[in-house]
């Protein structure tokens, strides 16, 4: 709304905030020139976005289906898990509004067409020069996205190139990595030098988001959720007038966020045990989330059902995942990344639906893939 109004990149928390870094740019930056064309939260305009986020997120489904299908899994069983992803009620509320502006759905799209485009460049397939541009840039551009899945993304790559013997072909892939990566970053580095006096080159928000997760009421809760959304109201400015006062008593967003970090940090230090014990809670809420966690809206047997489809296609996907390593699919390894990484480094933040989604179309796709393979087991026997 900033944006379209144009008091630029601003007012993540309120409307006379000033400038931000809470987010990185793009997605943003995609729906304030909506806003900017076709009127703020304007009918027209939210449709606009919601067919956006609903092709971003059949875009990323579709990507992950071929993935798995070039990992060997049948064409049945690909278009199974994409009809499957397409049509199970699981994630609706971030498909349809979340991944509008959040970095999401863009994300997973880019990083699914990055795999496709690297297992074509790790079976020696002909390649346009425009798509060996790409796969080599897409790194970058993911960095800049979301950095999580952007080094997901780097360390599939990085095994790819690995195997390019030739210094000068090395040389070449490397380059428009770098280019792009200087560029993005140089950018956004630059702008929030100008805008808000600090060289940050990310975001700002990580000692808020460790605060909101790390606490004493976090440590044995009886009722998670109570204390989620309590401790969102504490100290979170969105949430909580409380809370925008004393970001503003603070100095702005940034000097908040890093109060905040340090007396996390502190409290972690001094509860060292109480932070493993919610690290592991959060481990389990990731790979195996509860009812609790699909709770956007009213009703009490839709967040069970959620919960137990994705309870299942994580275990099912690892197992997947497990079956194709054993099978000695070496690009396999590729994939693995964008799974793992996600799941370690969430575990000192509250896992949101919006993390939990990073995950679901790759362990979707492998519990496919698994269910095929039992099946040829069964049937073999």
């Amino acid at each position: 709304m900033a944006l379209a109004r144009g008091r630029g990149f601003a007012d993540a928390f309120g409307p006379a905030e000033g400038p931000t870094a809470h987010l990185l740019p793009i997605p943003p930056l995609i729906a304030g020139g909506v806003y900017s064309l076709l009127g703020v939260q304007s009918a027209p305009a939210e449709a606009v976005l919601l067919a956006w986020s609903l092709l971003l997120t059949f875009a990323t489904y579709a990507f992950f289906a071929m993935v798995v299908r070039r990992l060997g899994a049948s064409p049945g069983t690909s278009v199974a898990a994409f009809c499957f992803l397409c049509v199970a009620p699981v994630f609706t509320t971030a498909e349809a509004f979340d991944f509008r502006v959040w970095d999401g759905a863009i994300t997973m799209a880019t990083a699914g067409a990055f795999l496709i485009l690297l297992l074509r460049a790790d079976a020696g397939e002909a390649m346009h020069p425009i798509m060996r541009g790409l796969l080599s840039a897409l790194p970058a551009l993911l960095l800049f996205l979301q950095p999580i899945i952007g080094l997901a993304a780097c360390v599939a790559w990085a095994q790819w190139l690995l195997r390019q013997r030739r210094a000068k072909a090395l040389l070449a892939t490397v380059t428009p990595f770098l280019f792009l990566l200087a560029l993005l970053f140089g950018g956004w580095t630059a702008r929030n030098m100008a805008a808000m006096g600090e060289p940050i080159w990310l975001r700002d928000n990580v000692g808020l988001e460790l605060a909101v997760a790390n606490h004493d009421a976090a440590v044995a809760p009886v009722d998670p959720g109570a204390v989620f959304q309590a401790r969102l109201k504490q100290v979170h400015p969105l949430n909580g007038a409380g809370a925008y006062r004393a970001m503003e008593a603070a100095g702005g967003e940034i000097a908040y966020a890093r109060k905040l970090g340090a007396e996390t940090r502190s409290w972690m230090a001094a509860h060292p045990a109480d932070a493993a014990r919610i690290w592991m809670r959060h481990l389990r809420e990731i790979m195996l989330p509860a009812p609790w966690q699909f709770r956007t809206a009213n009703g009490h047997i839709l967040p069970i059902v959620r919960a137990i489809l994705v309870d299942i296609t994580t275990m099912a996907g690892l197992a997947g995942l497990a079956l194709l390593l054993r099978d000695r699919r070496r690009q396999a390894l590729y994939l693995a990344p964008f799974i793992v990484l996600p799941i370690l480094a969430y575990m000192p933040f509250q896992p949101i639906l919006r993390y939990i989604w990073l995950i679901y179309a790759p362990l979707t796709c492998l519990a496919a893939y698994m269910i095929e393979r039992t099946l040829m087991f069964v049937r073999r026997r």
